[in-house]
C-alpha cells in the first residue's frame, strides 16, 4: 500500500489470513471513498462494482467472526496494560467502550455482511455480467444505463443506502488495522545489495510487516513471509523490458514488525 500524500511509500505484508482479508477490505473501501467524492456516472458505476467486490470478499471469509475474535483479543491486550505508566486512561476507556459497542453491533447483525445487495435486481444483473469483458454496455443492462442517467443526488442517495449496512464492519475493520499499525515504532534497517532476510519468533503473534520508503528510494520491495522468517528483495522494472531486476545497491528503509 502506498501513501503519496505523506511523501513516502508504505508497503505492507500481512502475516496471517485474518489480516490479509482485513487489508483487502480496507483497500476496497478506500477506492469506494475515492469515487464517492466524484460526481460522474462512471464514478457511481465504479462504486457499485467495488461494493459488489467487497460483498464477495465478505462472503468468502467470515470476516465478521474474525473481526469479533480480533477485537476481543485486542481488548484483552489493552486491558492488560491499563495500569502501566504513561497510559492515557481516558483515551483507553473510550477505545475499550468503542470496541465493546462494535462487538455488540456485529453480534446483533445476524445477516451476512453484503447479503442485502443480492436482493437488488439491478445489482444482481451487474454482478452477473461484470466479469464478462465489455458486458456493461447499455444494450446489456438498460436499467444500469437508465440509473447512470439520473441526477448525482439520486445516484448518491441510492449508493448511501447500499453502503449503510457495511458501516459497523467497516468501522471495526479500520479500528483493528489502525491499532496493529500503531503497535510498534519502525526502525531503520539496510537491505544489503537490495536484499534483507530476518527471522521471526514463531511464538510471537506478529500480524503485519510494514516497509516505509523515503522519497527517491530506487525500486520497490518484493516481500516474502513465512512462519519463521521473511525476506525483502528490492526490484527495478523498466516497463520496456519484460522482467524486473534485483537492485544491487544497499537500500535503507524503515521496518515495522507489528503485533498487538
Amino acid at each position: 500500500m502506498s501513501d503519496q500524500a505523506l511523501d513516502f511509500c508504505v508497503f505492507e505484508q500481512p502475516l496471517n489470513e485474518r489480516i490479509r482479508a482485513c487489508l483487502r477490505l480496507e483497500h476496497l473501501f478506500a477506492r469506494i471513498n475515492h469515487h464517492l467524492e466524484r460526481q460522474s456516472p462512471l464514478d457511481s458505476l465504479n462504486v457499485i462494482l467495488l461494493l459488489i467486490e467487497a460483498a464477495d470478499v465478505l462472503s468468502r471469509i467470515d470476516i465478521k467472526r474474525e473481526l469479533i475474535k480480533e477485537i476481543e483479543r485486542q481488548q484483552n491486550q489493552l486491558m492488560a496494560v491499563a495500569d502501566s505508566p504513561g497510559v492515557d486512561s481516558a483515551k483507553l476507556k473510550n477505545l475499550l467502550a468503542e470496541q465493546e459497542r462494535l462487538i455488540r453491533a456485529l453480534y446483533d447483525n445476524a445477516s451476512q455482511p453484503g447479503a442485502h445487495l443480492k436482493n437488488n435486481e439491478l445489482l444482481n444483473a451487474i454482478r452477473q455480467r461484470a466479469s464478462i469483458p465489455g458486458a456493461l454496455c447499455e444494450f446489456d443492462i438498460p436499467g444500469l444505463h437508465y440509473w447512470m442517467g439520473q441526477s448525482f443526488e439520486q445516484r448518491q442517495a441510492d449508493i448511501q443506502h447500499w453502503l449503510a449496512p457495511f458501516t459497523d464492519i467497516r468501522t471495526a475493520n479500520e479500528m483493528v488495522i489502525s491499532l496493529i499499525r500503531d503497535s510498534v515504532d519502525p526502525i531503520w534497517v539496510t537491505a544489503r545489495e537490495g536484499f534483507l532476510q530476518q527471522s521471526i519468533d514463531y511464538g510471537a503473534p506478529y500480524q503485519l510487516l510494514r516497509l516505509i520508503l523515503e522519497p527517491g528510494t530506487p525500486g520497490y520491495p518484493e516481500i516474502s513471509a513465512g512462519k519463521h522468517r521473511f525476506s525483502v528483495r528490492f526490484m527495478s522494472h523498466d516497463m520496456q523490458e519484460s522482467l524486473p531486476k534485483q537492485i544491487s545497491e544497499d537500500i535503507e528503509f524503515r521496518l515495522a514488525l507489528c503485533r498487538l
